[in-house]
Parts: C-alpha cells; structure tokens; sequence
C-alpha cells in the first residue's frame, strides 16, 4: 500500500489523497476506484487490499470536497466555483493515467458507486477505450426530478455556494428510508445498508454521511442529468463490457427495478456485454453488508474473466 506520490489536478489547485494498493505478486488488471457522496476512499480498503492479494492493483482517492483531499472542514461537500463537474470528471482521467503509467501492460478497469457511479458513467462518453470494462454499483435509473431540483440549486450555489442545504440532505434521507420495506436501524442512514454496524461506523465517521453544499447538490444534479439521460451511452463501443451491482432492496436503485431498466435500455441500444449482480438483504452499499465475501469474489472473478 502506497500514497508516497502527489497528485494534483490538471491545473494544480487541489492535491488528490490517494491510496495504491500493490500486488505482491504478478500483477492481472488493475482497478480505479471512485467514491459516491458524503464518504471517503479509506471506506474501500478492505476491498482494495483484497483485489491486491488476487493480482489486481487498485488506486483510491478522496476527490474534491471529501475526505482528506479537503483543507479544511468547510470544505466538505463543495467542489468549487469554477466549473465543479469537470474538475470531478478531470480527476477521474488523472488518476487513471497515473494508474496506467504505474502498470501499463495490464488491462484497466475503472468502478464507481453511487456518485461516483453517475461520474464514471459521464466520463465513460469519451473516454471508455481506455479501459477494459467498468463497474457501476450503487447506481440509479433516468429520474424526471433532477430537471427540476438542477435550476433550482444552480440559483442556490450561485448566492450561497458553501452553505450546507440541510433541507435538501433531510428530504433525501426521508425520501430513500420511505422505500424501505423494513427499517433495521432509526438511523436516517438506513437506507445505505441492512448492516447496523455499518450504519454505526458510518455516523461515528466524520468524514461521512455530512451534508452536501448548495454548490455540492447543483454539481450532483448536473452530473446526474449528463449520466441518467437514456442515452447517456450512445458514443460508446456496444462491445464494451460494463458490470450492474447493486442491492435488491437499494432505493436508489429503485429496489433492483432501476437497474432492470437499465440494462434493458442497454440492450434495446445493442450493447452486447451488459451484466448485473442483484444481491437479496442487501441495500446500497453492497461492499459493506455482512455478506460481503460474495460480493468481493464475484467482482474478482468478472476482472479476471475479462483479463484472461
């Protein structure tokens, strides 16, 4: 494991906190990893390490407003005034070359959950040869709202762009708990996992579950629009091979209906390497629920299939 070398954004403003997790061994593929909304990459080292031990080298990262690539604490959930979801989508192309420029004989596969899934998904429009496949967990369907919500907190980012919009975080959590069958947990979190100790560990975090700025929700929505759009996948290779992992009972998912849809769009469109792993007891965050193992193999297993 190794965060020895900077790495900064495309215009030196922001230092990225990254994390190489390094084979022992011969190295198979590697893997970029990008975080979703209100955490942070150390979330994703028991994973990484255990891709690592299998011949995968994994690169990590805290993007801009989270974890410890912020400099203070007013900064978590805002990304900055100037063009916010490209320094995103930019972060995304500069850690995968260094990745690449670490390990370039190897296949190269890219994963993103959540926010990270819509991030992943932008940058896949112009940039999906340079990988072999990519993962998308956590991630969502078309939804009508974000043509409302996106005007809407354009104006706020605008007069207020690091105000937390504590409105806005409460009726999110109201909204994915509301689709719950059963709540395991009084936690406005529940939504993110059927594991109760994952729930804990996340409140006690303070680099979790915070609230996103106004400039962090308009820069969410519009990567949501660019993302969710039906045919968010039109300029990309119908060969290329893209994995779905989700949890059965994930709102954001729209309890496994959101990515049926997905994938059958998908096929509608010609795609002919579309895959989904749909985990029963499971919500949002699959890599963090008690079964877990099942999970970590079957994403092993998908790289390693398709770097043979």
């Amino acid at each position: 494991m190794s965060t020895s070398t900077p790495i900064t954004s495309s215009d030196n403003s922001h230092y990225l906190h990254h994390t190489f997790f390094e084979p022992k061994d011969d190295i198979k593929a590697t893997l970029l990893i990008v975080h979703g909304m209100a955490e942070h990459s150390g979330r994703y080292s028991d994973f990484a390490q255990f891709l690592a031990d299998h011949g995968i080298a994994v690169a990590t990262y805290d993007q801009l407003g989270h974890g410890r690539t912020i400099k203070s604490s007013d900064e978590l959930g805002f990304f900055g005034n100037e063009h916010p979801a490209q320094s995103l989508l930019k972060d995304v192309i500069i850690m995968a070359n260094t990745l690449k420029e670490r390990h370039p004989d190897v296949p190269h596969f890219i994963m993103g959950h959540s926010m990270g899934s819509f991030i992943v998904r932008v940058v896949l429009k112009h940039h999906a040869q340079d990988f072999r496949g990519a993962i998308l967990m956590g991630t969502a369907d078309a939804n009508p709202l974000v043509k409302v919500l996106l005007p809407l907190n354009a104006i706020l980012a605008k007069t207020a762009p690091k105000k937390p919009n504590t409105v806005f975080a409460e009726i999110m959590n109201k909204v994915l708990n509301a689709k719950l069958s059963e709540r395991l947990s009084s936690s406005p979190f529940a939504w993110l996992s059927e594991n109760t100790d994952n729930i804990e560990a996340y409140e006690a975090d303070p680099l979790t579950g915070f609230e996103f700025t106004n400039n962090g929700f308009m820069t969410l929505f519009a990567l949501m629009k660019a993302g969710l759009h039906k045919r968010w996948a039109s300029t990309i290779n119908k060969s290329f091979p893209m994995l779905f992992v989700s949890g059965e009972n994930d709102p954001i998912g729209n309890m496994g209906r959101g990515i049926r849809n997905i994938i059958k769009n998908l096929n509608k469109q010609g795609f002919q390497n579309t895959d989904a792993r749909l985990y029963p007891n499971m919500r949002h965050e699959p890599l963090h629920e008690q079964n877990h193992s099942v999970v970590y193999h079957d994403i092993l297993n998908w790289i390693k299939h398709l770097s043979a």
